[in-house]
């Protein structure tokens, strides 16, 4: 009975994370589209890196002793996931909807197969390769969507996510030794940096800037502290206690959560092409988890 009630516990924090994560790509369209791109994703990153920070004071974890091996590793998940993936998912997303950015970030399982399974020479079932094949083809479905022509933001947010699985790598093993929090600090800390001396060098940032910030600094607070610290902390707190297949079923079912705030707060309404492509997409991936190794991690698992 206890057993039973501690893991609707773990499921309850990681649905709550894929909420969260669903929410993710329809605000950040959004964002991208009344604020400076490179601006909104600094300042969101330092307030993410600050609170982590602060909670590694309060928990007095913030003095690690790290080999340069895992500095390497930390260093490895903040180029790709905080720097390089954000760079193509953030410039991808304002020439696309918000619907569109949510159901091609799941292509990150497919790059994950691809690069684990195939690339490491891994064994590959034939249930593992129908379902690599659902998810291709519900990414296609959402390419295409009525049109032959192709829309350079999808392609762009699709590159993005090849950076995850490399990024999710390092950052397994970096976690072998470091705290999450430690790891998250540093890696927002980096991207913060990144980004906002990218948006000197090259965006207009004035006094409008700020103002528009203070106008929509509830997306702000919404990317900075519910997806870069609340998201992960209910990731990690449900990942303590699921086998890893169950809390990936769980986690990607945010599109689910991208079709419902996309609707609600925007207007967005799905095509058939893309509820026909999550569909396929979300089988396909049912199928890859279910017999997912330790190699193929959830998606940005930090």
């Amino acid at each position: 009975m206890e057993a039973h009630k501690h893991e609707r516990r773990a499921v309850s924090f990681v649905m709550m994370s894929s909420m969260i994560e669903g929410g993710f790509p329809i605000f950040i369209n959004h964002a991208v589209r009344v604020l400076p791109v490179m601006f909104f994703a600094g300042i969101c990153a330092y307030i993410g890196s600050a609170i982590h920070i602060a909670l590694l004071i309060v928990r007095r974890n913030w003095r690690q002793h790290l080999s340069w091996k895992t500095w390497f590793y930390i260093g490895g998940v903040t180029v790709c996931n905080s720097v390089l993936a954000l760079l193509f998912i953030f410039a991808g997303t304002r020439y696309t909807s918000g619907i569109n950015t949510a159901l091609l970030l799941q292509s990150e399982m497919l790059s994950s197969f691809l690069i684990f399974r195939v690339l490491a020479g891994e064994h590959i079932s034939g249930r593992q390769i129908i379902g690599a094949l659902g998810v291709l083809l519900g990414t296609l479905f959402v390419l295409y969507n009525g049109s032959l022509e192709l829309n350079p933001g999808d392609l762009l947010i699709v590159l993005g996510t090849v950076f995850y699985p490399i990024g999710n790598m390092c950052a397994k093993r970096a976690l072998q030794t470091a705290s999450s929090s430690f790891v998250l600090a540093i890696r927002h800390l980096f991207g913060g940096i990144v980004f906002c001396t990218l948006a000197i060098v090259f965006e207009d940032i004035t006094q409008q800037t700020f103002l528009l910030l203070y106008e929509n600094i509830w997306l702000v607070l919404f990317y900075g502290v519910m997806v870069l610290v609340v998201s992960k902390l209910c990731w990690y707190e449900g990942l303590k206690s699921l086998p890893l297949p169950k809390a990936v079923s769980i986690i990607l079912s945010y599109p689910v959560f991208s079709l419902i705030f996309a609707s609600l707060f925007f207007g967005e309404r799905p095509s058939a092409y893309q509820i026909i492509g999550m569909c396929i997409t979300i089988a396909g991936l049912s199928v890859l988890v279910r017999r997912t190794s330790a190699s193929i991690l959830p998606p940005d698992l930090v």
